[in-house]
């Protein structure tokens, strides 16, 4: 039996691992569970996060202790850090921290990017956001900016002019509390002291967004699938995820073969990836939006459902050494989308559905995946939110075709019961 542990744990991990980890012992230790609060504007909690080097030293004693053969995460911030560092000093498979850490820091990743497939980067800068720093001439608006340490989006959007950037830098000049522990990492384990205290501005793109779910094993990149990115109109916000994609097969082909690219060029091997991608069918053109050096977990059963196997059984596999194998148009359903439950108000949440209410609907459809992300008696902004809406929850669905997940999430949400009140 193997024994591996999983850094900074998340409700989905726990919920994913205990289905498919027959044959493993899964351990689990939190790290900086209240990290997100730092990037908030309203915080919940007082939120202390210890020293990530001292963290480390105290996860490789129970990892010794416990014969530890496989360190997992698929936590954004700071999980996927850890998790490379522990593993490379344990000299178990993961990628290696060096890789990790560059694809995290925005600017350097696209660097990287831009010298491995230059057709498929952005124009970008770097913009300081200490009040003293020069402010991008005029003629750079509209642009989109995002931190250069971010996750789940927070922070990213677009910037219509000079005025609007100034609120935007002011924010995250702010926020050195989040950005520290990733800065101590990346300092020493890639030797470049850039620091956190910047956003990334870069040109605007148009079109359809994509995610390239894929691992690295032995060197060679491959392809879990594509998913297609749904967002509410006229905003940035996501309504749905769609698996499979319905851009072209010529398309996901080129974006398979940058993946092919810019991967290697991080040095990025023995793990899980994501990168989104935006096509633009009017200009035929491709472009890499972010890489993520982990799996994209909303999206696990998702592959499960359409394809017949679950990533997080890959994550295993990569863990422990083994070679994954990842089936094709076996699974249950011929569609699956990431459904989410989102309002563009902030508000107090009085009551959010009972047990009860969730087990009818998990005994009428036994594979659906249901997450409430809100809590009862806190305002919605008091939960990990974009720059423009509050996420309460999610539904993962599969099913026959478009119309019938549409039409079984529709029956969710009358039966879900969601009471707000205005904040």
């Amino acid at each position: 039996m193997s024994k591996v542990i999983c850094i900074c744990p998340t409700h989905r991990d726990h919920r994913e691992l205990a289905a498919l980890a027959n044959g493993h012992t899964v351990l689990y230790h939190d790290y900086a569970s209240g990290m997100e609060d730092l990037s908030m504007d309203e915080c919940s909690s007082n939120v202390s996060v210890s020293d990530p080097e001292q963290e480390i030293e105290t996860i490789l004693r129970r990892c010794r202790a416990e014969h530890i053969q496989g360190v997992i995460s698929t936590d954004d911030y700071p999980g996927t850090a850890v998790a490379s560092i522990v593993a490379d000093e344990l000299k178990l498979p993961n990628p290696k921290p060096e890789a990790s850490l560059l694809c995290q820091h925005k600017f350097y990743s696209r660097q990287i990017q831009a010298l491995a497939a230059p057709e498929a980067t952005p124009d970008f800068q770097l913009i300081d956001v200490r009040p003293e720093a020069a402010m991008p001439p005029d003629r750079y608006f509209p642009l989109f900016v995002k931190p250069v340490k971010s996750f789940f989006s927070v922070g990213a959007q677009r910037v219509e002019s000079r005025s609007d950037l100034e609120t935007i830098k002011n924010r995250w000049a702010r926020s050195a509390a989040f950005f520290r522990p990733f800065e101590i990492l990346f300092n020493k384990y890639t030797g470049h002291f850039l620091g956190t205290n910047y956003l990334l501005g870069e040109g605007l793109l148009q079109g359809i967004q994509t995610t390239l779910d894929g691992y690295v094993c032995g060197g060679q990149v491959h392809v879990v699938g594509v998913v297609d990115s749904i967002m509410f109109p006229n905003t940035i916000a996501f309504q749905r995820f769609e698996y499979p994609s319905s851009v072209p097969a010529p398309v996901q082909d080129r974006m398979a073969d940058l993946a092919r690219k810019v991967m290697p060029a991080f040095g990025f091997d023995n793990g899980q990836f994501n990168i989104e991608f935006i096509y633009n069918p009017d200009a035929n053109t491709v472009h890499i939006v972010e890489i993520n050096p982990r799996m994209s977990s909303q999206f696990a059963d998702l592959f499960e459902k359409v394809d017949g196997t679950n990533s997080y059984s890959v994550l295993l596999d990569l863990a422990l050494g083994k070679t994954p194998h990842v089936k094709r148009g076996e699974g249950r359903c011929r569609a699956a989308f990431s459904c989410i439950l989102r309002t563009f108000r902030n508000q107090m949440v009085l009551k959010l559905p009972s047990q009860d209410e969730i087990q009818v609907l998990q005994g009428d459809f036994p594979d659906i995946r249901i997450e409430i992300l809100a809590t009862e008696g806190q305002k919605l902004s008091q939960q990990m939110q974009d720059a423009c809406s509050y996420r309460y929850g999610l539904l993962n669905i599969g099913g026959g075709d478009k119309e019938e997940i549409l039409d079984i999430f529709d029956r969710c949400k009358r039966q879900l019961t969601f009471l707000f009140e205005p904040s």
